[in-house]
């Protein structure tokens, strides 16, 4: 937790000063500059954290025994193993997969931030206190494709899809879900509206009525929603807590109360605000079948990013207006100012202390205990007081999160070709 908490408050410290408008554009790079460099390194160097952790280092680990034309047999998308296979060639350390990822996530979002944002620190802030920071160091493949999807909205407000629906076909490379804003586009252009809302409101409740009827339907009609079979993956068939929910809907129902004035500042808001609404939509499904909570990383980074800080502007204008020449105006804005601090910070402590995805505690490469996905060497097996000896890697499954992950037991079979065989055969299963 510590690590964590530092990291908000060095956003919150720095960022104020720096995005003020007397350092100007100069201070907001600065701020973002090193904001990125921040996560990025955090992330780059934590070991073990994450429920997804040994999974995408033991798939990393083993593409040292591969073969480029293996990959095509392999389930995870060919757009996220094709990098991992060329980059293995040069460096073969399951670390470098947290380093790599981390270097393409960070400074992609933080460019991002500093084009778009109004306020860069209040992006960063709420990057980390609702949880997406979290879920960057597990679903490595969904937040590759979630930052395509990031930068293609631009595309949402023209007359010609085709440079969109392209780009959501390319991030489907890195994770198959985002096919599904084949769908939502057409979906968040609508202009949001209390009738809109009470349709997608009427649809989610019926969902959750009959949700796992139209799972079985869903699986059994498209094959790759198999692994979503509620009967069998431990992800389809328990449901999240309610929190998640209630974070994103208390941030939509501020949003869709302030649609008129956030649309006047950005006509492009509106769409931001039906991203918001379907985060929370898939939350809500999410508490029926945690794996759907998954589609919301998808649709909440332009939303968290981008129109947080114009809601912040906008309710602070607000109150200006409605207290002109009013004496508890300055009150009114530092109550609102402390209760959407402590809304926001309570949203982080609590996703910390509940260990969200696994992330707690944090431990760096620099004050680990233990090694992991060693390779195997009869002159290391035979040294018994070496800390490096270590059975080679096989692969097991980890029950919480139905994903398998490489431990160190079982020696290597004494025929190479066989040998290799069981490690095709094992990342078969890699999820």
């Amino acid at each position: 937790m510590p690590v964590y908490l530092a990291m908000l408050a060095a956003v919150v410290a720095a960022g104020i000063p720096l995005c003020s408008k007397k350092c100007g554009k100069a201070g907001r790079i600065v701020f973002c500059i090193a904001a990125a460099v921040m996560f990025t390194f955090v992330a780059a160097v934590r070991f073990k954290v994450g429920y997804d952790y040994n999974l995408y280092g033991g798939l990393y680990f083993n593409m040292k025994y591969m073969e480029l034309v293996d990959i095509p047999f392999l389930r995870q998308e060919k757009g996220f193993l094709i990098p991992f296979y060329i980059l293995n060639l040069a460096n073969e350390e399951y670390y470098y997969a947290f380093i790599f990822t981390s270097i393409a996530f960070y400074p992609a979002l933080f460019y991002f931030i500093y084009k778009n944002s109004q306020h860069p620190w209040i992006s960063a802030a709420a990057f980390l206190c609702f949880g997406l920071f979290f879920n960057s160091l597990c679903f490595l493949r969904q937040f590759l494709a979630a930052i395509i999807m990031l930068y293609s909205m631009k595309f949402i407000g023209g007359k010609n899809p085709l440079r969109f629906m392209a780009l959501s076909v390319i991030a489907s490379a890195f994770h198959w879900s985002a096919l599904i804003w084949l769908l939502l586009y057409f979906l968040v252009k609508i202009r949001p509206s209390y009738l809109y809302l009470g349709i997608v409101s009427l649809g989610t409740f019926v969902f959750c009525l009959f949700s796992k009827k139209l799972m079985m339907w869903l699986i059994s009609h498209f094959e790759m929603y198999g692994s979503y079979n509620p009967e069998t993956n431990v992800e389809a068939a328990n449901g999240l807590s309610p929190m998640y929910s209630i974070m994103f809907g208390v941030l939509f129902i501020l949003c869709f109360l302030f649609r008129k004035r956030l649309t006047e500042k950005n006509a492009a808001n509106a769409v931001y605000i039906n991203c918001l609404m379907y985060t929370t939509v898939f939350e809500i499904m999410g508490t029926r079948h945690a794996i759907l909570s998954r589609f919301a990383i998808l649709t909440y980074l332009a939303p968290v990013l981008y129109l947080l800080p114009d809601l912040f502007d906008s309710v602070k204008d607000f109150i200006i207006e409605k207290t002109e020449g009013k004496s508890f105006r300055k009150p009114l804005l530092t109550t609102t100012a402390i209760l959407s601090a402590m809304f926001t910070v309570s949203c982080y402590v609590l996703l910390i202390s509940g260990n969200y995805n696994g992330v707690n505690p944090y431990v760096s490469q620099f004050h680990k205990t233990e090694d992991i996905f060693v390779e195997y060497t009869e002159t290391a097996a035979s040294d018994k007081t070496s800390p490096e000896v270590s059975e080679p890697p096989q692969i097991t499954t980890v029950p919480e999160k139905d994903v398998t992950v490489q431990t160190e037991s079982n020696a290597p079979a004494d025929n190479p070709a066989e040998f290799e065989q069981e490690i095709l055969d094992a990342l078969e299963q890699l999820g």
